[in-house]
């Protein structure tokens, strides 16, 4: 039944529009899973106007970085030395495809989400990335050092082997307002 699985939705505030007129402010970004793309939809013109098919499978969480290229979730990016499927987060430019950056983790088991996971470049230049089946959060610099690590501890099953997910973590910005966090006072 659900034969695209559309996964995000990102307006384009159009600071890129420079490099091509589909990245004009008001389109809109979207992330196919099922046919491993990501298009740009004129909202107005309603029609596709740019889409892209990469190096991808399942993807999740295409967004634009500030210098114009774009983060994306790849949720079967291959194979680790045991066999076993490996996802990747990839930076790259959107009109050549040029990878600048990838993390495919650097632990026993390396980052590995089937369904979901999200990525989103921090003010600082790291990564915060969300392995969603696994439960866990992670913070990772350029050269790929974890600068922090958060894996849900909610279990359940009989031998809690069940791993609660964690569909998305998001940095908050500075100015984020805490009041309503404080309760009444």
């Amino acid at each position: 039944g659900d034969i695209l699985h559309a996964n995000t939705i990102e307006v384009l505030d159009g600071r890129f529009a420079g490099a091509s007129p589909a990245f004009r402010k008001g389109n809109v970004l979207i992330s196919i899973r099922s046919v491993d793309a990501i298009a740009i939809v004129d909202m107005e013109a309603e029609a596709v106007v740019w889409a892209l098919v990469g190096r991808w499978d399942r993807q999740h969480q295409p967004t634009f970085v500030p210098s114009g290229r774009m983060l994306l979730f790849d949720n079967e990016a291959g194979l680790d030395s045991n066999g076993s499927p490996m996802s990747a987060v990839i930076e790259f430019d959107p009109l050549t495809q040029e990878v600048f950056w990838s993390y495919d983790g650097n632990r026993p088991g390396g980052l590995y989400s089937a369904a979901c996971g999200s990525c989103q470049r921090l003010g600082n230049g790291n990564t915060l990335i969300s392995e969603t089946d696994n439960g866990r959060a992670i913070e990772v610099t350029r050269d790929g050092g974890i600068v922090w690590e958060f894996i849900n501890p909610e279990r359940a099953g009989e031998n809690d082997e069940l791993i609660a997910s964690l569909y998305e973590m998001v940095r908050l910005p500075e100015d984020f307002p805490t009041d309503w966090a404080r309760g009444a006072e």
